[in-house]
């Protein structure tokens, strides 16, 4: 039996695409029930969306869920693949005709490559889109209008070069043009917290000009010292506020990653950025790599079951799934609450999982 390396290539990879449906069909579907029926049954029964609108914000939601659940299917594709290759002794037609461990893993990892390309694709292109998309039509479906162009309850922390806090702003909506509902805290006065409000306010070339407002001022035993109205008061030296303001057009989970560094590059350039931004930044890259890494632990998984132990090959495949999600959760955490490097935290999963792959493999090859 000899193939040629193109044909082997072939070969093996056309037979991952169906398990790979397969995988991400079902575990999209139990994600689906698990997660956001029960939304959409609420839209339908409680607010009397109508059932069109219902499941077309029900699709909008499903790219976001499929850039989860690939990886999944990559796992299982891989494992299924090399599982009924070793059962029907492929594999030890292969090794006897000299072709080498490695070189029957060349298949997997590019199988593994591009659906990381394609995961990546959707994370960057369909996936922000779709949710923006799908709010909106939420909130036509409640409420029976559009949702308003603006951007409502942002807040904003600037810092100094110590990293202490310098001023808190909080705008309740901003339209592009107009801003109201501003409250500042300016911590910059020693000893005394000036607190800022007013009904509305406008941008103007660097500065914001407020109106119909108060000033009130408190001493470091939080006792009020001065209460000042205004008609009109100028807030000059707020640039890095206002280009946070224009960038975060969207809630950061929504925005692609050209958008997300945009906006932590406003956010570095006044000591706020914090490592929530970052690790989900990184992990931009990091998640859909993973389709790389468990296809490298997948196939050598297959082969570990045997005709009296079919389902062996399974179970660690479960276990490896479940040990990547909790690695996911708990780096993510522990990288955004400072306890770990948000850089560390995003590619911890992909190092564990691809450090036990290379293990199962080095031993797989001997």
């Amino acid at each position: 039996m000899n193939f040629g390396f193109k044909l082997l290539d072939r070969y093996i990879a056309n037979e991952f695409w169906q398990p790979l449906l397969f995988g991400v069909g079902i575990v999209t579907g139990v994600w689906f029930g698990a997660d956001q029926l029960k939304t959409i049954f609420n839209l339908i029964m409680k607010s009397g969306v109508p059932i069109n609108l219902a499941l077309m914000i029900l699709g909008l939601h499903l790219p976001e869920i499929i850039v989860l659940t690939i990886p999944i299917g990559v796992l299982l594709g891989t494992l299924l693949v090399f599982n009924r290759m070793s059962g029907d002794s492929e594999i030890i037609a292969l090794r006897t005709s000299g072709v080498s461990f490695y070189r029957i893993m060349v298949a997997p990892l590019l199988f593994g490559l591009v659906t990381s390309f394609v995961s990546f694709g959707i994370n960057e292109a369909v996936v922000p889109i779709a949710n923006v998309t799908s709010k909106k039509l939420e909130f036509l479906a409640l409420y029976h209008s559009e949702l308003p162009t603006g951007q409502a309850n942002f807040t904003y922390m600037e810092r100094g070069k110590d990293l202490s806090l310098s001023r808190i702003f909080y705008i309740g909506f901003y339209n592009g043009q107009a801003i109201s509902n501003v409250i500042i805290l300016d911590f910059t006065r020693n000893k005394l917290v000036q607190i800022i409000s007013a009904a509305r306010g406008a941008w103007n070339h660097g500065e914001w000009i407020l109106e119909k407002g108060r000033t009130y001022v408190l001493a470091g035993d939080s006792d009020i010292t001065r209460i000042l109205q205004f008609d009109k008061l100028v807030i000059p030296g707020i640039k890095n506020a206002q280009q946070a303001l224009d960038t975060q057009k969207v809630a950061p989970k929504d925005m692609s990653m050209i958008q997300l560094a945009a906006y932590m590059d406003v956010l570095k350039r006044s000591n706020s950025l914090g490592n929530d931004l970052l690790v989900r930044y990184y992990q931009k890259f990091s998640q859909p790599l993973a389709c790389l890494i468990v296809a490298l632990a997948g196939a050598p998984l297959g082969l570990l079951a045997r005709r009296s132990r079919s389902n062996i090959g399974l179970i660690y495949s479960a276990a490896i799934v479940f040990l990547y999600y909790v690695l996911c959760s708990s780096s993510g955490a522990l990288g955004e609450s400072g306890r770990l490097d948000p850089l560390v935290a995003a590619w911890m999963p992909n190092i564990v999982i691809g450090s036990l792959g290379m293990v199962i493999l080095y031993f797989k090859a001997r």
